[in-house]
C-alpha cells in the first residue's frame, strides 16, 4: 500500500470516535513509526483527534504483561491540555475522584481475583484502571522480551478495545516474527485487528522524508538512492551521512570525481546495510574491469547475473582503487584521509584526461555496452588507449585489463603492455610494492605480480656505505653491522679520501669504537681490521700520509717510499 493510501486510512482512524485496532505493517526502516507519529501530530494541530488522551509504547525488550500494562499508562499524554503526560501524581489526583486512594486499595487488596494476580503491584493495576477512552499505539511487536506471549499482547488490545473503549495502533515488521509466533498473530489477525495496512512506500516517498536538503550534491544523492529503489529511511540517512563526511577530502577535486563517489557510496551503504536486497560487497570488491565475477556454483549464476543486470543500469561497470578506499570507509564507519585524497588524486587525473583526451574507461565501454562481433576491434582500442593513458591505469585495472588480454590470446601485447606500465611507474617509489599497496589483493594475475615483485626487488635501493658509517655514532642495527663487515677494504679507503675535517674524524671513530666496547663480536672486530688495512692503503701513498695513519696505529714502514720524491 502506497504512502499516501496509508495517511488516508490513518486520518480517518484518528477522526472516527469508535474503538478499534488498526495494524500498520512493513519492513525494517521503511518508516512505519514515522508515518504514524507525523500523522498524529498533523492531526493534532488541525484538531482532528477524536480522542483527547494517547499513549505510545515499544515492545522493544518488555518481559511481562505487567511491565506493558505499566509502560502504557506512564507514557499517557493529554492531547487536549498541551501534550501534558500522566505521572503518579496524576494517578493520585484520578483516582481520588473516584474514591480516596487508599481505601481503593484497601479494596483492591481483598478481591479475590486481585489476591490471586501472581506477583501483581497494585500501582500497576490501579494505573491501568484509567486507561480507557484513548488512542494506543504499540510498536515493535516482533521485537518484545522472549517472557511476553503474543497471546497475552493480542488478548490486552482486544480487551482495550471491547472493555475500555480504545482504539490500538499496532506497528511491526511481520516478516521478522518468529515462525510460532507468526502463525499465532496470522490466527488471531481478523479477530482482533479491525483494518490492516501493508506501508510500502515508494524510493520517491522515502526519499523525501530522508533526504531534506536541496543543494546540488544532495539531489544526486537522491536521484541515485531512486535508481536502486531503496526505501529503507535508516539506511538513506546513513547515506546521506557518508555523503556529508566524503565531500570535504574531495574539495580539490572535479566535480566528477565528487558525483562519481556519491553515486558510489549510495551503492556501497546499500550493500552493506541491506545485503539481502543489494549486490554483496565482496561481489562489488572482486567486480574488476574485465570481469563479471560469475560464480563457479552453477546455481548462483542466475543471482550474480542479476546483480550484473542491476549494477550495468545503475551505471556501475567495474570496481577501481577509489571504490575500493570508499568501500572501506563504509565498512569502517569513517574514511580515512590520507587513503582517500590518495585514490581520489589518481580517480582526478584520470578526469582530467579524459577530458582532454578520451579515457582508458571508455575504450573498454566498446567491450561492455555491446554483444557484437568486434573482438579485435575492442582490443586494438583498449590496447591504443592503455598505452596512450597508462600513467591513469590504476594497478587492479592493469591486472584486469591483461586478464582480458591473455583469456582472448593477445599474449605478445600482454608482454608489451606490462613492460610498458613498468617504465611509466619506474621513478615511483614504493609503488609496486604489493605488500603496502592496500589493494594489493585484488592483484592475482601471476605476470602482473611477478613484474611488480621483480621491480620491487629493484627499487630497494641499498644503503650508502658513507652514509652507513657516518650514522652508528649512537647505536647501529644487524643490517649496518653486517654492511659494514662484508664491505671490502676499497669501500673504507674511498671513504676516508672522500671526507674531511670533522665527517673523515666521525667516520674514523665510529670505526675503530668497536675496538673500546667489551664483548665486541667478530663482524665488529672486522670492521675495526678493515678500517686499519684501509688505513694501511692510505699510508703507503706518501710520507705524510704515513705520519697521518701512525697516530691510528697503523705503523707503514720506510721501505715503501725508497724511489719516491716526497
Amino acid at each position: 500500500m502506497s504512502a499516501n493510501l496509508v495517511t488516508e486510512e490513518i486520518s480517518n482512524f484518528l477522526g472516527r470516535k469508535e474503538a478499534e485496532v488498526i495494524c500498520i505493517r512493513g519492513k525494517w526502516g521503511v518508516g512505519k513509526t514515522y508515518a504514524w507519529t507525523s500523522h498524529l501530530e498533523s492531526a493534532h494541530k488541525k484538531q482532528a483527534i477524536a480522542l483527547k488522551r494517547y499513549s505510545y509504547v515499544s515492545l522493544f525488550g518488555v518481559n511481562s504483561l505487567e511491565e506493558l500494562k505499566f509502560s502504557i499508562f506512564e507514557n499517557v499524554i493529554t492531547l487536549s491540555e498541551g501534550l501534558r503526560k500522566a505521572d503518579i501524581n496524576s494517578l493520585d489526583s484520578f483516582i481520588s475522584s473516584l474514591v480516596p486512594w487508599r481505601k481503593l486499595t484497601r479494596i483492591l487488596q481483598n478481591i479475590p481475583v486481585v489476591q490471586n494476580f501472581a506477583g501483581a503491584d497494585i500501582t500497576t493495576l490501579i494505573s491501568f484502571m484509567t486507561i480507557h477512552d484513548q488512542i494506543i499505539c504499540i510498536d515493535d511487536l516482533e521485537r518484545r522480551g522472549q517472557k511476553l506471549d503474543i497471546n497475552d499482547v493480542l488478548g490486552m488490545i482486544s480487551y482495550l478495545r471491547e472493555q475500555r473503549n480504545c482504539k490500538i495502533v499496532l506497528i511491526l515488521n511481520d516478516e521478522q516474527l518468529e515462525t510460532e509466533s507468526k502463525l499465532t498473530f496470522e490466527k488471531h489477525l481478523e479477530k482482533v485487528i479491525d483494518i490492516s495496512l501493508t506501508y510500502e512506500p515508494t524510493s520517491v516517498e522515502s526519499v523525501k522524508i530522508a533526504i531534506s536538503d536541496s543543494n546540488e550534491f544532495s539531489r544526486h544523492i537522491s536521484e541515485r538512492c531512486i535508481a536502486l529503489n531503496i526505501t529503507n529511511i535508516r539506511v538513506l540517512r546513513r547515506i546521506t551521512h557518508f555523503g556529508d563526511a566524503i565531500m570535504p577530502l574531495l574539495f580539490n577535486y572535479e566535480k566528477e570525481v565528487k558525483m562519481a563517489a556519491l553515486s558510489s557510496l549510495v551503492l556501497f551503504s546499500w550493500s552493506r546495510d541491506q545485503p539481502d536486497e543489494a549486490p554483496p560487497l565482496e561481489f562489488l570488491r572482486s567486480k574488476t574491469i574485465d570481469r563479471y565475477t560469475f560464480s563457479k556454483k552453477e546455481e548462483r549464476q542466475p543471482k550474480e547475473i542479476a546483480w550484473n543486470t542491476l549494477l550495468t543500469s545503475y551505471g556501475y561497470s567495474w570496481t577501481d582503487d577509489f571504490d575500493l578506499a570508499l568501500i572501506k570507509g563504509v565498512c569502517d564507519g569513517y574514511f580515512d584521509r590520507e587513503l582517500i585524497q590518495t585514490a581520489a588524486q589518481s580517480a582526478n587525473k584520470r578526469m582530467l584526461a579524459a577530458k582532454a583526451d578520451g579515457s582508458f574507461e571508455s575504450a573498454w565501454s566498446l567491450y561492455h555496452n555491446s554483444f557484437d562481433a568486434n573482438q579485435d576491434a575492442v582490443l586494438d582500442g583498449i590496447f591504443a588507449s592503455f598505452m596512450k593513458n597508462a600513467e591513469y591505469v590504476s594497478p587492479t585495472n592493469l591486472n584486469g585489463t591483461i586478464s582480458l588480454f591473455k583469456d582472448l590470446g593477445r599474449l605478445n601485447q600482454v608482454s608489451e603492455m606490462i613492460s610498458h606500465y613498468i617504465s611509466v611507474y619506474r621513478d615511483s617509489r614504493g609503488f609496486f610494492d604489493l605488500a603496502k599497496n592496500p589493494f594489493g589483493e585484488h592483484i592475482d594475475v601471476p605476470e602482473v605480480r611477478a613484474a611488480f615483485a621483480a621491480q620491487a626487488a629493484r627499487a630497494v635501493e641499498k644503503p650508502d656505505f658513507s652514509t652507513v658509517l657516518l650514522s652508528i655514532d649512537r647505536g647501529w642495527t644487524d643490517d649496518q653491522i653486517q654492511l659494514l663487515s662484508t664491505s671490502p677494504v676499497e669501500a673504507y679507503r674511498n671513504a676516508f679520501k672522500t671526507h674531511s675535517g670533522k665527517e673523515l674524524h666521525l667516520m674514523l671513530s665510529n670505526t675503530f669504537q668497536f675496538d673500546r666496547i667489551g664483548g665486541a663480536t667478530e663482524q665488529m672486530r672486522k670492521i675495526c681490521d678493515l678500517g686499519r688495512s684501509a688505513l694501511k692503503l692510505i699510508g703507503e701513498e706518501s710520507p705524510v700520509n704515513a705520519r697521518r695513519v701512525k697516530q691510528y696505529g697503523v705503523e707503514i714502514s720506510a721501505k715503501s717510499f725508497l724511489g719516491s720524491s716526497g
